[in-house]
């Protein structure tokens, strides 16, 4: 009975001979060195390498353009391409050109990359209104007019009272670097500490040693931080270009958005299901983190105004944007606020201590306001990070990149803990489970 269930001899499923053929492609593209390597492979191979280290070398020194040996790599190693070791010579090669061809060109790009960060909150509301019937260039067109409409009401409202209140920010601080000599004087100094009850001996010593190499210190960096600024007013005239190319580039980027989209999922992703997946949720956590910090940034910026106006806080408007600016980077970012209005009010008329105060009470009111009203309504729990981790990936990116690793922190960080997340759970369905 046994032997009538068993296949004919020399007679094998046609799903196992497929199975088995998909297997042994798999390893000869995959595995290189399971078969001896002809000459022109290993010279090939050895060149690649030699080329990669060339071009990643021009990156970091002018040697040569790295256009150059990014050109030979892939022309000696082409041909070989469907071997695992080449190809993925070849893709990171690729991969290194385009960080350092885009590091490159980030300060040119930047207006498109407003752009397109623009294009990609404002999408929804295009899709929104075109499902309705309202084609795509009159919607991206109305809301190209109406970002030109807030640079107006910018340029008539707040612009002229933020200048004047820089150039009172700047009249202070002359007048206190006139005042320098004064209080950098050692017995000015001395007396102040010993009016502490410090004596004499031991103020001129903390004076000498600690204080006064401190204070100088600041001083030449202010000095260095204005002639910067002064040097670099030539560069407003290309801001402001910046500023009105940015509708230009948005209204463009919002009309063909969804060929954009059509063309990452069907040309470049394939229709791949896991691909479209992980894409969509990372959508998912981008567009809710963007739209979320802009609409939150812009209320917590306004209130911040209105607040400290009420109470006369001196530089009102200053302080106020950079509060929203600040509050770009989560959790932390405004109350390093409040350090920098600290350092504006030692410049500015009036008490410091009041003035500090009311910011203080300012800053922890709107940060508890934002922190559980704002933020939970419009961004929600999407982004999907625990304080403790949100905080961690500020300092980690922060060290690494600098101030736009603040600002991109808590978005990459969601990316990367999505992505683990579903490696996670597909390990975890993938092993085997113990019988009962």
């Amino acid at each position: 009975m046994a032997e009538q269930d068993l296949p004919e001899s020399g007679s094998v499923p046609q799903e196992a001979v497929n199975v088995r053929e998909a297997i042994v492609r798999k390893v000869r593209q995959s595995v290189m060195l399971r078969r001896g390597m002809q000459l022109q492979e290993m010279l090939a191979l050895l060149g690649g390498f030699i080329l990669l280290l060339l071009m990643l070398a021009s990156m970091i020194t002018p040697i040569m353009h790295p256009i150059f040996p990014l050109a030979a790599l892939i022309f000696f190693l082409y041909p070989f391409r469907k071997v695992i070791v080449p190809r993925r010579t070849m893709q990171l090669g690729i991969a290194a050109f385009m960080i350092w061809l885009f590091l490159s060109l980030s300060g040119a790009l930047f207006p498109f990359l407003v752009a397109l960060a623009l294009a990609y909150i404002l999408s929804p509301i295009v899709e929104r209104l075109e499902k309705k019937g309202i084609a795509r260039w009159i919607t991206s067109l109305g809301l190209s007019l109406m970002m030109l409409g807030v640079y107006a009401l910018v340029g008539i409202f707040v612009v002229p009272g933020l200048v004047e209140q820089f150039q009172q920010l700047f009249q202070s601080a002359s007048g206190l670097m006139k005042n320098a000599n004064t209080f950098l004087d050692n017995n000015h100094l001395t007396s102040r500490l010993q009016d502490l009850g410090i004596p004499r001996r031991q103020a001129e010593d903390l004076v000498r040693n600690e204080i006064q190499p401190q204070i100088k210190t600041i001083v030449a960096w202010l000095f260095t931080q204005m002639g910067a600024f002064v040097k670099n007013a030539s560069s407003i005239l290309e801001g402001v270009i910046n500023l009105l190319l940015i509708p230009l580039l948005t209204l463009y980027m919002l009309i063909d958005f969804k060929r954009f989209r059509t063309f990452m999922r069907t040309k470049v992703l394939r229709e791949n299901k896991r691909y479209v997946y992980y894409l969509r949720q990372v959508d998912v956590i981008l567009s809710s983190y963007l739209r979320g910090v802009m609409i939150t940034s812009s209320l917590v910026g306004t209130l911040a105004v209105i607040i400290l106006s009420i109470f006369n806080v001196p530089y009102a408007v200053v302080i106020g944007i950079l509060t929203g600016v600040f509050n770009l980077i989560p959790s932390v970012g405004i109350f390093l606020n409040l350090g920098v209005a600290m350092i504006i009010f030692l410049f500015a008329p009036g008490e410091f201590a009041t003035n500090t105060l009311i910011t203080a009470a300012m800053v922890a009111g709107l940060h508890a306001l934002n922190s559980y009203v704002i933020e939970p309504r419009v961004i929600g729990h999407r982004v999907g990070l625990p304080p403790v981790l949100m905080i961690a990936s500020l300092f980690v990116f922060a060290h690494f990149v600098g101030f736009i690793g603040l600002l991109i922190a808590v978005p990459t960080s969601a990316v990367i803990a999505m992505f683990m997340r579903e490696w996670y759970h597909s390990t975890i369905n993938a092993e085997p489970q113990p019988d009962s």
